[in-house]
């Protein structure tokens, strides 16, 4: 399936292609998160009663995988300095936390739809994210490494 989206045409121009890559991992992490908390309060009696633990180590884990994933596959990092690019991706993702939830405050307001709420924030994370990352995380990358 990872294959034919990024074998599709429009996934040839080199932006449009790491993009494609980045939502490709997007969904993964997002597997691994949701993953990892079901399993950790399904199955481990103690997490059940502090599911805030659980969505910690749930969020820890699907932060790894989109910084190892993101910063090997969809930008092709070479920076050495991997301390500073997780410090920097991790300010990015707490800056996307602030917007995420500053527009599902301000949709769900005016709509009173939690789904559109969500799904709006969704997207307004994931081009922060994108572009954020690409900017300021994974800089050394370029286009042309593809």
């Amino acid at each position: 399936m990872f294959n034919r989206v990024l074998n599709h045409p429009i996934a040839k121009h080199p932006l449009t292609r790491q993009f494609s890559k980045f939502v490709i991992i997007g969904f993964v992490n997002t597997g691994i998160d949701w993953g990892v908390f079901f399993a950790l309060t399904s199955w481990v009696s103690w997490f059940g009663g502090h599911i805030i633990f659980a969505n910690i180590i749930s969020f820890g884990c699907g932060f790894a995988s989109s910084f190892t994933f993101n910063r090997n596959w969809t930008f092709k990092s070479k920076d050495p300095n991997i301390t500073k690019q997780i410090a920097i991706f991790l300010l990015i993702n707490i800056v996307s936390l602030g917007i995420s939830t500053a527009v599902v405050g301000s949709v769900y307001h005016i709509t009173q739809s939690r789904l559109l709420a969500k799904t709006l924030a969704v997207v307004a994370a994931l081009f922060w994210n994108f572009f954020a990352g690409r900017k300021w995380a994974f800089k050394p990358a370029t286009l042309l490494q593809q």
